[in-house]
């Protein structure tokens, strides 16, 4: 019993860590991307809210872009659910245009989080709005530059 109870214990502690060091990687890269992201492009952090279209709520939302390729940027977004949840998402971003730029992307984030989602999305130096789909819900990102 009492044995039992130990390693439920660190199973717990080391679940926690995980979570822990998860949180600390985005929010780490996200105050180095706000430090050095380009003023005139579209890489960087960014900040604002989401919201579903279809009344599965909303919240604050905080992004960090990367060109990966003249024509692709990876996206990191983490989104907060109710005002206490929070969940990291990922997609690459297909770029269309100059100014303002015109992306597209989809990223499949698994069962529990609706399957499939595709964004369109328009990026300027200091805007970015996008729109989402999947099957359960749609919605809208609204971000600026983080300063």
């Amino acid at each position: 019993m009492m044995r039992s109870m130990i390693r439920s214990r660190c199973f717990a502690a080391l679940v926690l860590l995980a979570a822990l060091a998860g949180c600390s990687s985005f929010d780490r890269d996200y105050r180095q991307a706000a430090k050095s992201g380009s003023a005139g492009g579209i890489e960087g952090a960014w900040e604002g809210r989401w919201e579903s279209q279809a009344g599965h709520g909303g919240g604050a939302l905080r992004a960090i872009l990367t060109r990966t390729a003249p024509d692709t940027c990876h996206a990191r977004f983490r989104a907060q659910f109710w005002g206490i949840f929070e969940a990291d998402e990922e997609v690459d971003l297909h770029l269309t245009g100059m100014s303002p730029v015109q992306a597209s992307g989809e990223a499949d984030l698994g069962w529990l989080k609706g399957g499939n989602y595709r964004y369109e999305a328009t990026i300027t130096p200091a805007k970015f709005d996008a729109t989402y789909e999947s099957k359960q819900d749609h919605g809208a990102f609204n971000l600026a530059r983080r300063r």
